[in-house]
């Protein structure tokens, strides 16, 4: 099941197991938040995950819904191991990856057909510094595609009234709102993410976005990944072990 160097991770909270590596890019607790952040309802019939890495947000939803999820992912090793992870958790025919390149989708995938939409997207632009363009530079920096063209592409995907979930930099919201405005999208629901309650910014925004609507957006109270002793909120505990942990 394992490749060299390649660990098992635990996902307490769904009693799941996600394979990782230390030579590729690894989900982080902007992907838990994310999934967290997502609603389904039982008129969902499909949902779909882009930039999808190793899988983790189709396996972290799966836990909690039974419609099928789709998802795609640029880099053929996330692909690989993404796929032993489905496996691994038996959820082999609920969860189909696709190794494509999103700006491709158009010609195998067809219009207006997902109700919910995730994205985890690449967060830095091209104009700050690359180390290089492996596996970690191709999730983090907008190397293949750029935040207008992931917005097109769930332009493309999305049902009417179909909703986007998205997590990204606190510092690019404005620039995310105005993208989604542009294609058609309104903000539903927002939540800025911080480090703890001394925080003097945000570091990420979570948000849902519905295609064709006039709703107005609420924006939530702050989230905190840490109390100021550095140990984990209440909330962020709640995301990684349940509310029945011990």
């Amino acid at each position: 099941m394992l490749e060299p160097h390649e660990r098992i991770d635990e996902l307490f909270r769904e009693n799941m197991r996600i394979i990782q590596s230390s030579e590729t890019f690894s989900f982080s607790v902007d992907a838990l938040l994310l999934a967290d952040f997502v609603k389904v309802n039982k008129r969902d019939k499909r949902i779909m995950d882009l930039c999808s890495g190793n899988g983790i947000i189709p396996l972290l939803l799966s836990h909690r819904v039974t419609q099928p999820i789709d998802a795609v992912e640029l880099q053929e090793r996330l692909v690989d191991m993404a796929e032993r992870s489905i496996q691994m958790n038996n959820k082999s025919e609920q969860i189909t990856m696709f190794n494509m390149d999103i700006k491709s989708l158009k010609e195998s995938m067809q219009h207006s057909s997902y109700d919910v939409i995730t994205v985890n997207p690449p967060y830095f632009t091209n104009n700050q510094p690359i180390k290089d363009k492996g596996p970690m530079s191709i999730a983090r920096h907008e190397l293949h595609i750029d935040l207008k063209g992931i917005i097109e592409a769930c332009r493309y995907l999305i049902t009417n009234k179909g909703r986007l979930y998205m997590v990204h930099r606190a510092e690019r919201s404005s620039e995310v709102f105005t993208e989604l405005h542009n294609h058609g999208f309104r903000v539903r629901r927002a939540q800025y993410v911080y480090n703890d309650s001394s925080s003097k910014t945000a570091m990420f925004i979570v948000l849902e976005a519905i295609f064709n609507s006039n709703a107005y957006v609420d924006i939530l109270p702050p989230f905190y990944i840490y109390n100021t002793d550095q140990t984990y909120s209440e909330g962020m505990l709640e995301v990684y072990f349940g509310n029945d942990r011990k």
